[in-house]
């Protein structure tokens, strides 16, 4: 692997290296990237394919064979000529010799051959970990905002059970326990639904890392935040490091050996023979030699020498194409991770201490009745359902945010 794609992916290349200890039923994510490295079937066909073309490269450095022929004249006539008396054989080896340096031209395409299919190496495996990334966070917030609503359920169930020992000595109506258990179901109901997503996203895990009889009792991991996140000219500037874009030097190289290469085939190869012949009449022999080569009246390679530098020309256009088009990917996720990141401010810094604050007066108001049970439960339900909005915001920051370090081929510090 040529040495700029070993900086490119050091990131990644650690990820799919590390061997974290982890005991059974937990998974961390750097446990997942290197599974899903080492078992992910595509990997394993480009792999091939390397290997492939290697031997192929092999194969492009190799001189013509020689060719060795023999032929025998004057045999098996009439009269003098019956038997082989007046025969002529004649042996001759003959070899075809490759000018204007084919043979390491033809090398040289077979390295960019090479060189492209690592880089479709990289880009494949870039792209799944990324997505083993994104899918285990997904899951991990999902794993938190369970245990979130657990703990949010059994605050709920020992706010009722208050309020039932109320309702026993006489304070409150029963109709207060009911509107409490109302909102405790609510709570059960989506705690019910994050389980089943839960289950979702780690059957999606598993099928990445190829790994469907694994079992997973728990993530290990944090959704760490604030995210500090550079600006966006420089994520652009880094957008180059893309392997989808970094190909294309090599398929620079490709075209330009292809043309050379061509241009190469314009100048026609010399065959030389040598041999001896046996006159068996005169009881003698004769050395032989010769030297052909084509005449390049007509065909001087000259469509295909053409079609070659048209090619390069077409690579150029397609480089702006995709440089572009990740542009535009880019710019839509840096978007959407500033605007993620402003909801999440609003939230820890204004929304949920101000409902805490406010659940907090409100239930030691209604301690001493200048709050209802409903002011309670409602203030109550606004803090559960702000402090889970502030969990799904965090996923979708890390979720973005491992989306542009696929971009980049590159961590954001």
């Amino acid at each position: 692997m040529h040495r700029v794609m070993c900086i490119v992916f050091v990131l990644f290349s650690l990820l799919s290296l590390s061997t974290v200890g982890q005991t059974n039923g937990e998974l961390t994510i750097e446990k997942a990237v290197s599974l899903a490295v080492q078992n992910n079937p595509e990997l394993k066909t480009l792999r091939y394919e390397i290997d492939a073309l290697k031997a192929a490269k092999l194969q492009s450095g190799l001189m013509p064979n020689p060719e060795f022929e023999v032929e025998a004249e004057n045999i098996l006539g009439s009269k003098d000529f019956n038997g082989f008396n007046n025969s002529e054989i004649t042996a001759v080896l003959s070899q075809d010799i490759l000018l204007a340096g084919k043979i390491s031209k033809r090398v040289k395409v077979a390295e960019t051959n090479i060189s492209l299919a690592e880089w479709d190496y990289e880009t494949k495996r870039i792209e799944i970990i990324t997505a083993v990334r994104k899918a285990f966070q997904q899951a991990l917030a999902v794993q938190l905002l369970i245990e979130k609503n657990e703990e949010l359920i059994e605050v709920s169930k020992e706010f009722i059970a208050n309020l039932q020992k109320r309702v026993d000595a006489g304070k409150i109506s029963p109709a207060e326990v009911s509107r409490a258990k109302i909102i405790l179901n609510s709570l059960k109901i989506d705690l019910n639904r994050l389980k089943s997503e839960y289950e979702n996203y780690k059957s999606e895990l598993l099928s990445l890392i190829y790994q469907p009889d694994l079992t997973i009792d728990e993530l290990i991991g944090e959704l760490e935040y604030p995210v500090d996140i550079p600006s966006y000219d420089s994520l652009l500037n880094q957008l180059t490091n893309n392997p989808k874009l970094k190909r294309y030097e090599s398929e620079y190289d490709k075209q330009t050996a292809i043309v050379n290469l061509e241009e190469s085939k314009a100048v026609p190869d010399l065959t030389i023979s040598a041999g001896i012949r046996r006159l068996n009449d005169a009881k003698a022999n004769t050395f032989l030699i010769g030297a052909s080569i084509p005449l390049p009246i007509f065909d001087r390679n000259q469509g295909a020498i053409q079609e070659a530098k048209i090619r390069l020309d077409q690579k150029k256009r397609e480089y702006f194409s995709v440089k572009n088009r990740l542009t535009l990917q880019l710019n839509v996720l840096y978007e959407r991770l500033n605007t993620l990141i402003e909801t999440a401010d609003q939230l820890s810094g204004e929304s949920i201490p101000e409902a805490e604050d406010a659940f907090q007066i409100i239930k030691e108001g209604n301690l001493v009745g200048r709050f209802a049970i409903i002011d309670v439960l409602d203030a109550e339900r606004t803090l559960f359902e702000l402090q889970n909005q502030y969990l799904n915001i965090i996923g979708q920051i890390h979720s973005t945010q491992i989306e542009i370090e696929g971009l980049i081929a590159k961590e954001i510090n």
